[in-house]
């Protein structure tokens, strides 16, 4: 028998992250100390890699999770390699939110369940591939047969007490009516046995909009609209789970029906507005939540995604591959200079659909 501390010390910190899933199935002691948050204290802190792009394609049935280096210079064009990592079934497959510390939350709707009403999550590590599914959601369906239920999920984490959670939202519609739901959020814990939804109250009713929103500095944010008819940004934060709300300028109001983004711009919230028959992208950015004060710039571009980096850049991307060359912008917001950047993409069926988050940092710790 191998003395605990020579395993802890001399064996686990050497191994590769897919030999480390396989030793958590040797003991439940090992399986404790292998997953998350009790890495960090065990095995040396390594240097971060430096940000990378993160791909998610839907090509033909599958959900191909890549990575590529992120653009550090803007003075001439370039093309990038695509590494795939793993390769995930997109049946079903609905929504991705923003990666969070390294995971991602991949949302799915059950089309061919006999109530087709039910809804689920499904953590991953795009490094690792490990996955974790949580348990499925019914959308809520209130009084009668003829409404349909809606849920959207955010994910979150806490760099405090140092946990992941994942936000879901359920509400009712029929056209374009809509009625209250429920409000349930979920602890990343150590193991399947604790992933368990819990209610929680909001004062202030509401459903989410397309957004699956962002998370800074241990608070989610995210679009939605209340029930009295008015445009907002929820603030959920994720230690304590209490909600509260953003008033939207006027003017920013009016355009939420146009396509709408939330991005992280220097660690302040920013709400971006783009003009597709203008050609060009606006920027507002949350200068005070008490106040519920904006400021405005305006960057020229044809955006379709704004993701964050620490210089202020943003990565544009089109929505779609279609055969041929791939190409996406690559710019800085303060000084709105852009370049264009190839990438050369796997082999992919005609058309595909492309998900692209910038600023995307690998994590090989377990779940």
């Amino acid at each position: 028998m191998i003395p605990d501390h020579l395993v802890i010390d001399n064996i686990l910190p050497r191994l590769p992250s897919n030999s480390l899933a396989l030793c958590r199935c040797v003991s439940k002691l090992w399986s404790s100390m292998i997953r998350r948050p009790n890495y960090d204290l065990l095995f040396p802190v390594k240097s971060p890699a430096p940000p990378r792009l993160l791909w998610a394609v839907e090509d033909a049935g599958d959900l191909l999770i890549c990575s590529s280096p992120q653009p550090q210079n803007l003075d001439q064009n370039f093309s990038l390699d695509i590494t795939l990592h793993h390769t995930h079934s997109s049946k079903d497959f609905y929504k991705l939110c923003r990666p969070v510390g390294g995971l991602i939350c991949l949302q799915h709707i059950e089309k061919e369940h006999i109530e087709k009403d039910h809804t689920f999550a499904v953590i991953c590590n795009p490094i690792t591939g490990e996955s974790l599914t949580l348990p499925k959601q019914r959308k809520e369906r209130i009084k009668s047969e003829w409404k349909d239920g809606k849920a959207a999920y955010s994910f979150g984490y806490d760099p405090i007490d140092k946990q992941f959670k994942v936000l879901c939202v359920t509400w009712s519609y029929r056209g374009s009516q809509n009625w209250p739901g429920q409000y349930q959020v979920l602890t990343l814990g150590t193991g399947k046995e604790n992933l368990l939804w819990r209610k929680i109250q909001c004062h202030t009713s509401h459903y989410a909009l397309e957004d699956n929103g962002i998370c800074i500095n241990g608070v989610l944010y995210y679009p939605a609209k209340t029930f009295s008819g008015n445009y907002t940004v929820v603030c959920f934060d994720v230690r304590s789970e209490k909600f509260s709300f953003i008033n939207i300028a006027q003017e920013l109001a009016t355009k939420m029906d146009k396509p709408f983004v939330l991005v992280d711009y220097k660690s302040k919230l920013g709400a971006g507005v783009e003009y597709v028959r203008e050609g060009h992208f606006e920027l507002c950015v949350l200068d005070d939540a008490e106040e519920h004060r904006w400021s405005k710039m305006k960057h020229l571009g044809p955006i379709h995604f704004v993701k964050k980096s620490e210089r202020a850049a943003a990565v544009v991307c089109p929505q779609y591959y279609v055969n041929g060359p791939f190409y996406f912008f690559w710019g800085d917001l303060e000084i709105n200079k852009q370049i264009r950047v190839r990438v050369e993409f796997l082999d992919l069926e005609a058309c595909c659909r492309v998900h692209t988050f910038s600023n995307f940092v690998e994590d090989e710790k377990l779940m």
